[in-house]
């Protein structure tokens, strides 16, 4: 049980089922963007840095106070998530722009009540996805000290700091990241070497970018990746479903986390 709580909280940062019709207007936007391989890595190295940054920045700042983050009365996401994901959505809106690239390029646009449905759904699959990867990297490879210190700086310590967390969860987690990832970054490699190779070269890096909490995290972001990747394939490019099962997940993964520490 302690096995399973350590993985939930730490990896809470990250099914096959037919087309869903995709509009002649979606139709035709497939395959006219300017976005290509070159400068969808651009923006993830960009995206990278841009974090590490702002973690040097925090880290400075908590010091400079005097403040122990270990000590933090609060979850240390409360902090992490707002700055991180603020970057995100900058830095991949700055890229869009040079681009030329639209938000509804990017696939934010409205998804019918079906699909909602189906992606929430999906969202407990993913969860139980990475879930059971997390334990069978665990139990194959032993525990994992930095994954098990994250989760004790992500953990919410009451009720409403988990409220907190989830909202954010649905609100700037999946929305942001998933414009990045799959609006931006998969789109930008599928134009330019396929939808097959695009979702993997995508993926990867999904997975890495998570490495930079524990690199327990990148084979469980990693398959995360591939799911959000084909769903948002399946949806025609809609950055909207994937972002509500992507904030979902996390959701999951915060309460459930909670619920069995409480």
């Amino acid at each position: 049980m302690d096995k399973i709580v350590r993985t939930l909280k730490s990896k809470s940062l990250f099914p096959m089922y037919e087309p869903l019709e995709i509009s002649g207007e979606e139709k035709g936007m497939e395959n006219q963007s300017g976005l290509r391989a070159k400068i969808a890595l651009a923006c993830y190295f960009a995206l990278v840095g841009g974090i590490l940054m702002a973690s040097l920045v925090v880290g400075f700042v908590l010091f400079g106070m005097g403040i122990d983050y270990l000590d933090l009365p609060f979850s240390f996401a409360l902090i992490a998530t707002p700055i991180n994901e603020t970057i995100i959505l900058g830095i991949t809106l700055l890229f869009a722009r040079y681009k030329g690239a639209s938000l509804k390029e990017l696939g934010l646009k409205k998804a019918s009540f079906k699909i909602l449905a189906i992606v929430s759904v999906l969202a407990v699959f993913l969860f139980l996805l990475g879930l059971s990867i997390s334990v069978g990297e665990e139990n194959f490879f032993g525990p994992d000290p930095t994954g098990e210190l994250v989760a004790e700086l992500m953990m919410p310590r009451d009720s409403f700091q988990l409220i907190t967390l989830i909202v954010l969860s649905l609100v700037l987690v999946g929305p942001c990241e998933e414009l990045a990832f799959r609006g931006f970054v998969q789109k930008g490699f599928e134009n330019s070497f396929g939808k097959m190779k695009g979702l993997l070269i995508a993926s990867v890096l999904f997975g890495l970018l998570h490495g930079l909490n524990t690199l327990y995290a990148i084979v469980p972001a990693f398959a995360a990746g591939l799911v959000l990747g084909y769903v948002w394939q399946k949806t025609g490019g809609n950055t909207t479903a994937s972002a509500l099962m992507h904030g979902i997940n996390n959701s999951i993964s915060f309460a459930i986390a909670y619920f069995l520490t409480v």
